[in-house]
Order: structure tokens, then sequence, then C-alpha cells
């Protein structure tokens, strides 16, 4: 056996046991992916939306890929570069549809995430009146489900326990509300 065809049986070995663990696994330590993000302020982008380009999966594709073409050329006596190229060109096309169907299913996902700010405007209730700390704690309507937030009123006027308050502001997590008289 000649060192290339041993090359190409390790790529196709590796990738096929890199997917079948992702597979039974998942992505190892967390998402799986090398590479980072910016933002404009120089911090990380969510990436919960997308998959990465160098994910381990998409370069576990290409290895096997790379493997089963390069091989499939060798067995066939083609020269070593078009052993290569097909090599390269398979794992390419694989690594590709990899991260489409990767993008596809991502896409699929649906997303939790609430944004308070959308709330300023809207009508809240009070469920825990007004502590010795100012806070009270208020239930909004998010669209999917009623949110609990921690809350303050912003003139510092008491209020009590299913009261209805507005959302004028937010302060970090805390919403600043304004009593609403009935």
């Amino acid at each position: 056996m000649e060192k290339i065809h041993l090359i190409y049986i390790t790529f196709l070995a590796l990738g096929a046991l890199g997917l079948l663990s992702s597979l039974i696994f998942g992505e190892f330590h967390g998402d799986g992916d090398f590479g980072h993000e910016f933002s404009a302020d120089g911090h990380d982008a969510g990436d919960a939306d997308s998959p990465k380009l160098f994910s381990l999966r998409v370069i576990f594709a290409f290895l096997m890929a790379f493997g089963i073409g390069g091989g499939a050329m060798y067995l066939s006596d083609k020269s070593v570069g078009g052993q290569i190229i097909v090599g390269i060109l398979s794992g390419v096309a694989a690594g590709a549809i990899t991260f489409y169907i990767m993008k596809f299913l991502y896409a699929m996902q649906g997303n939790s995430n609430v944004d308070s700010n959308n709330f300023i405007g809207t009508l809240a209730y009070v469920t825990v009146e007004t502590t010795n700390s100012g806070s009270c704690q208020v239930k909004v309507d998010s669209g999917g489900g009623d949110q609990l937030y921690l809350a303050k009123e912003k003139n510092s006027v008491l209020v009590k326990k299913n009261d209805t308050v507005k959302i004028v502001g937010r302060l970090g997590s805390t919403l600043i509300v304004e009593k609403v008289e009935q």
C-alpha cells in the first residue's frame, strides 16, 4: 500500500469517525466552531442563528469526501495530481453541502429572546407591590406569554399589587414604570 493511499484511508476514517461522533454526541465543546465573530464594537456578535464555515462537521465532511474522492482516483490509476484535485473538489462540495444543510436547519430553529425595549409604552400589571428598596415586580404580555420583570416607579410612587402601570423606560434589566390612574 502506497503512502498516498494510506493518507486517503486516514482522511476517510477521521472524517467518518468525526461525523459519527458528532451525530451521537453533538458538537464538541459546545458549538464546535473555530473562529471569532466581530461586531462594530469589537465584541462577539450573537451566533446562535447560523453555523460557522469551519465548524467541525464541515471539516469532517471535507476530510471524508477528500478521502473518498482521492481514494477513488487512486484505485482507478489516475495521477497523483488528479487524485488530489478530485479529492479537494469532492471535499469542498461535501463541506458546502454540509454547511448549507446546517444553515437550513439553524434557520428552522425558534428564538425565544425577548427584548424589553419593545415593552416601552405598553401596560403592565404589578405582581409584587413596592418594597423598601423602591422596586416592584410587573407582569408584561410579551406576545408569546407573560414575562415577569423587576421595575421601579419613575416618580417614586408606591404601587400596590394588581395596579396598572405604563412602561416608560428601561435601566439595565429593570423597567421604569409610571402608575396609571384609573
